[in-house]
């Protein structure tokens, strides 16, 4: 593996393994420090003490410091040997920096890096005020905090999904979510840097063999 250097993305596995079933294992927490300071990603699933299967819980990492938002929305900071059957991480250094006009969607973001890279994977990180984030577990209203992501290219949609793939984590780190959808409020902050190298690891094992991808 060639070393990171700033907006290389480094991907585990890819998505369609991951929705074709392939849910388990993969690189921990402690080894997402070596390729990036933030990233995105799912935590294999884990079962109750009544063996039912549990909702995966979503990963976020700001900072080099990665959490775990459970089905609930609530956040905590992850165990360093929670394993991530597909993961997203780059070494942040953003060459742009925008302050979008208060009430900017989801959708607006999405075509501004259309124009921007319409073929190039993108890293991006929203800071600040939220009128309202819309999130598979939650949704939150006037709410502060960051959301950290990828912009994927149509192209590549079965191996990192396509359009805005991220999480948010609220300003006191105890609340978040994968993000459908959010309006940005005043003062948020866009910062965002193309992709200069995609680096995609494979998993080792039978299982993701078998697969009809």
């Amino acid at each position: 593996m060639a070393p990171s250097i700033p907006n290389d993305i480094y991907q585990y596995s890819v998505r369609s393994a991951y929705n074709a079933g392939l849910k388990d294992g993969g690189p921990p927490v402690a080894f997402l420090t070596n390729h990036g300071t933030h990233g995105f990603g799912i935590f294999e699933a884990e079962e109750d003490d009544d063996g039912n299967e549990q909702p995966p819980r979503d990963m976020i990492q700001v900072d080099s410091v990665a959490y775990a938002l459970d089905k609930d929305g609530d956040a905590e900071r992850a165990d360093k040997q929670d394993q991530m059957p597909f993961t997203m991480v780059t070494v942040f250094q953003p060459a742009q920096r925008v302050k979008p006009p208060s009430g900017t969607t989801h959708k607006r973001v999405l075509e501004l890096f259309a124009g921007r890279a319409k073929n190039t994977p993108l890293s991006f990180r929203i800071t600040g005020a939220f009128k309202y984030i819309n999130t598979q577990q939650a949704t939150y209203w006037d709410v502060k905090g960051t959301i950290f992501g990828f912009c994927v290219p149509s192209w590549q949609k079965d191996v990192s999904g396509e359009g805005l793939q991220s999480c948010f984590l609220s300003e006191d780190k105890k609340r978040g979510g994968r993000v459908l959808d959010f309006e940005m409020g005043e003062g948020a902050v866009l910062d965002y840097g193309k992709c200069g190298r995609f680096h995609l690891g494979f998993p080792q094992d039978e299982e993701y063999e078998q697969l009809r991808l």
